[in-house]
């Protein structure tokens, strides 16, 4: 079977509104969503409350500018290290076979983008039943010095390399909106996007009030794009409402907002 890539956002599994605050109550329920996946799994998270206060304070994704910066790189590494532990440590808990792989030891970046990753070791966890966990992190970068990889720049990659047919993404909304549909009421759900539409509504995308360093929903829609083209499918679901997550890993196509070639 090919793998499922399943991102975790980080609105979902934090208080983006207290830094460095697991909601542990949400990321119990998903890890139990979690085990219905009956094939090869790879779990990426972002980094909420944790990473993005940080590598906003210190400009990690502007590039290396002052040696201030180096402090924070280590903070935000060491900050998305502690949620991590607390990922793996749920889905461990559920009892699924979660490994930690920390991406900026595999994954090579330059100019904020992912030039490659070693994925063979993701490879071999994989064929042994493992369960590989990435989030998204401060990394070094042979252009600018440092930047700050997306989780979602890590499921795009990984979802080319490994050949899978679809990713689920798990956000706080029921999906995209031509606004932010917790500020305005008119905005509508957008049931797909394509390449074609996607010129049409990009501009009504917003980024979002809590600090995201990686772009908030327009930049993960532009990202998700360069996977139709390979018949690679993306569904933005909204992973905070109970047994959602666990629909889409069982083929609901009618959740959130599908992205795809057609």
């Amino acid at each position: 079977m090919k793998p499922l890539i399943v991102k975790l956002g980080g609105s979902i599994i934090t208080d983006k509104s207290k830094e460095f605050t697991v909601r542990e109550d949400a990321l119990n329920r998903l890890a139990e969503e979690l085990t219905s996946v009956e094939g090869p799994l790879i779990v990426v998270h972002g980094g909420g409350s944790f990473g993005h206060p940080l590598a906003s304070k210190y400009g990690i994704n502007s590039g290396y500018e002052n040696k201030s910066q180096l402090m924070g790189f280590a903070l935000t590494h060491r900050a998305m290290e502690e949620l991590n532990s607390a990922v793996v440590s749920t889905l461990q808990d559920a009892s699924i076979p979660a490994v930690p792989i920390q991406p900026s030891a595999c994954v090579i970046v330059e100019n904020g983008e992912i030039s490659s990753i070693e994925v063979s070791s993701i490879r071999k966890l994989l064929e042994l039943g493992l369960v590989p966990v990435m989030y998204g992190d401060a990394v070094p970068d042979l252009e600018r010095g440092m930047s700050i990889l997306s989780g979602d720049q890590l499921v795009v990659f990984l979802a080319r390399e490994l050949g899978v047919e679809r990713v689920i993404l798990g956000v706080d909304t029921d999906g995209v909106y031509t606004g932010d549909p917790k500020k305005d009421e008119e905005a509508e759900l957008l049931p797909k996007i394509t390449p074609k539409n996607w010129q049409e509504i990009k501009d009504s995308l917003s980024t979002g009030a809590a600090p995201d360093v990686t772009g908030g929903m327009r930049r993960k829609v532009e990202e998700l794009l360069k996977l139709p083209e390979i018949g690679i499918e993306a569904q933005i679901i909204n992973a905070s409402k109970p047994k959602t997550l666990k629909k889409a890993i069982k083929g609901d196509k009618s959740l959130g907002t599908r992205i795809i070639q057609e």
